[in-house]
């Protein structure tokens, strides 16, 4: 190999390199999900995060925007946290009435709508059609959750909040006897019900405690604009993609 020859491939690696590594390198947006997130929102083998409608919206949008994800388990106590300093860069199930540094964040545009419900044993036979028939009962909540509609009745000890740390939790809490009601999003309950063994062993109430936009909420330094995610959100949206990863969690009776 003559020196002008080896001159050249070093002139022409110089080159690509740069070029490989710029199409390599792309940015990877971080996703974050806990323990707080029942099954369908996240369903995890091992210890890791292995399909549910957290992990399938965020794969979708990120093959929409070009870039990287990855998943990050976070304890529902650190989200704001880890939000602000970017430990994560979404969390794709919120509100901004849940976060208290909520003006700190980007929000984007609605994800889909979701209402809290109320399960009770099927063997409680007594009527509920408003909260105040729930007088003297044991709820069973989340942990970190807030519950605006129902605070007025805990302050007043109108019935009782008990936190547990997700709906498995609650919902073999409540089997025992060890509450009287659960409280939790109807994707999640409907899917539990669904899934159970036991699904005529529960009641759900004809109660709404509160309806709300899920949104996705965006750390302020996110590798991907909100302007950017909320065009390719909208774009699944319109398509049917969103609605048909909600559907894909609603199993069919037993």
């Amino acid at each position: 190999m003559t020196i002008m020859v080896a001159l050249k491939r070093i002139i022409l690696l110089c080159f690509l390199f740069p070029l490989l590594a710029m199409a390599t390198s792309k940015d990877t947006l971080i996703v974050s999900y806990g323990d707080h997130n029942s099954a369908p929102y996240a369903v995890e083998q091992g210890e890791v995060l292995y399909s549910g409608i957290i992990k399938d919206i965020a794969t979708e949008i990120a093959d929409e925007l070009d870039i990287n994800i990855s998943f990050f388990k976070t304890p529902r106590k650190r989200t704001e946290r880890y939000l602000e300093n970017e430990t994560v860069h979404l969390v794709i199930i919120s509100n901004p009435a849940w976060l208290k540094n909520s003006n700190k964040l980007q929000w984007s545009e609605t994800v889909f709508v979701e209402k809290d419900i109320i399960v009770t044993r099927a063997d409680n036979t007594h009527i509920y059609q408003e909260l105040a028939d729930l007088k003297g009962m044991i709820i069973g909540t989340i942990r970190g959750f807030t519950y605006p509609n129902l605070q007025p009745y805990f302050d007043k000890e109108h019935f009782v909040r008990y936190d547990v740390s997700n709906l498995q939790v609650n919902f073999i809490r409540l089997e025992l006897n060890r509450i009287d009601a659960l409280v939790d999003a109807d994707v999640a309950i409907n899917y539990h019900l669904l899934k159970s063994e036991k699904p005529k062993a529960y009641r759900v109430l004809p109660i709404v405690v509160s309806e709300h936009n899920i949104q996705a909420a965006l750390s302020p330094n996110a590798p991907v604009s909100l302007e950017d995610f909320n065009k390719a959100l909208i774009k699944l949206k319109e398509q049917g993609v969103i609605a048909a990863i909600l559907k894909k969690y609603q199993l069919e009776e037993k």
